[in-house]
Parts: C-alpha cells; structure tokens; sequence
C-alpha cells in the first residue's frame, strides 16, 4: 500500500507573512517604502484583516517593517554588513544610499591593562584614547563602538572632527595611518540597559558583538574596536571563493 503524500499548507500567518516577503522582493522595495493599503493587501493574498495585522505586528517587532503615523506600513532595510570589506562606516551608509549620523558618547584617555597592551604590542600604562560613539543611518541608532587607538601615533586626537566623517579619513589625513588589513570577530550577545537606551530597544534583547582589529601597511595595530549592534536591522554577508585544487564533493 502506497502511503498518501501529505500537502504543506502554510499556517494564516506565516502565508501572510510569505506573501509580504515576496512582494518586497518583486518590488525591489527600498528603505521607508510604503506597502499597499490593508484593504489591498487583504484582497491581493486573500486574508482577512486580524491575520494581516498580527502579521505585520509581529515583522514590526522583529524590525522587518515600521509603521508611520498617518502614513501606513514601510519597508525597514536591513544594512548588510560584507565581512571581507575593510570599509568605513561612512562607506557604508554611502553605498545603501543612507544618511549616516554620528553622537559622540565619549572620548577619553585610559592607560593600557595587561589585555590592551598585549594586542597592541606595548607597555602597561601606555595611554590610549578611547573612542565611543553610536552610529545611525537616516535617523535610526544602528550601533554602538568603542574604538582605542594609541595617542602616540594620533597626538592631539580629541581636536579632531570625531562625528562629521570617517574616523579612518582622520587618521589617513591627518597622521598619515594607512589602513591595510584588519580581522572582526562576530557573536552574539544582549544589550544592557545602558546600550538599550541608545540603541532604542529594549534590554536584554539579542544584539551582534563585534570585536574587530586594524592593522596598518607596517602590520602594527592602528585600532582595537568593539561594537554592539542591532540584530534587527543588521545582517552579516560574506563572499565564498572556491580554490581549486582538491576533489569536489
């Protein structure tokens, strides 16, 4: 006896859901576009209201779309962030085509501990500045860094415009750092309280950590970074390049 082959049918919701996600592909939607009114998107994918908005209630919540006072529901981009580039954030926001914005919550100098003056090749109580700003793209706080960077290679660093541009085009223009090559490492972890008040979430929701190095063309390490991001509207891409040479398979 044959056994019957049992049909998928898709949940109300997650038919909803499918259905808006193909249509942003289709439309090749872009940041703060609107979706079609509920009444249409109801009669498009033949669903009934209450599917609809516990639908898109729920792709609010995980940062997929946003809704607009007065205006209806948008498209909320997520920023995709390609490990291989070594790219400012400025860069960043000027490939999307974003406006990107910068607060400066700190600068300081701090003195090497033992972890510190281990990555960076120096004594202990070697000074430091200490970098911490938060990052937003068209209005929306995306991420938090804290950057180090030896004062002796950027005397004079806390006269610098920290906020108006690339902290990298700073230290190229004005003390000839060349940025070559640098490494990120990437997990997981949840936002403070503090960092959910920045950030505009709230505390103890998952976020990226980023803990990244920079080296420049003499492979000394020009900064030692560590940022915390919105998982909702980030996303980590990488390119794969196959070396021949071995068996497939």
């Amino acid at each position: 006896m044959v056994d019957k082959v049992r049909r998928y049918t898709p949940r109300p919701r997650q038919a909803a859901q499918e259905a808006i996600e193909a249509y942003i592909i289709r439309n090749q939607m872009k940041g703060n576009d609107k979706f079609p009114p509920e009444r249409t998107m109801c009669q498009m994918w033949g669903l009934n209201r209450s599917t609809l908005r516990s639908t898109l209630a729920r792709m609010v919540s995980d940062g997929r779309v946003h809704a607009v006072q007065g205006s209806g529901t948008c498209f909320t981009p997520r920023v995709d962030r390609v490990l291989q580039d070594l790219k400012s954030f400025t860069q960043y926001a000027a490939d999307l085509g974003m406006k990107p914005e910068t607060r400066l919550l700190g600068l300081s100098m701090v003195e090497c501990d033992k972890q510190l003056a281990r990555r960076f090749q120096r004594v202990l109580g070697e000074r430091l500045y200490r970098v911490i700003r938060l990052r937003m793209l068209d209005g929306t706080p995306l991420m938090i860094e804290t950057a180090y960077i030896p004062a002796a290679l950027t005397p004079g660093l806390e006269e610098r415009d920290l906020v108006g541009g690339s902290l990298f085009a700073v230290m190229e223009e004005n003390y000839h750092l060349i940025m070559h090559h640098g490494y990120e490492r990437i997990s997981i972890t949840t936002t403070t309280p503090e960092e959910a008040d920045y950030l505009g979430t709230a505390a103890g929701v998952p976020a990226f950590w980023i803990v990244s190095e920079v080296y420049g063309d003499d492979g000394s390490l020009i900064e030692y970074c560590r940022t915390i991001g919105r998982c909702d509207r980030m996303q980590m891409s990488s390119t794969l390049y196959w070396i021949g040479g071995g068996d497939e398979g």
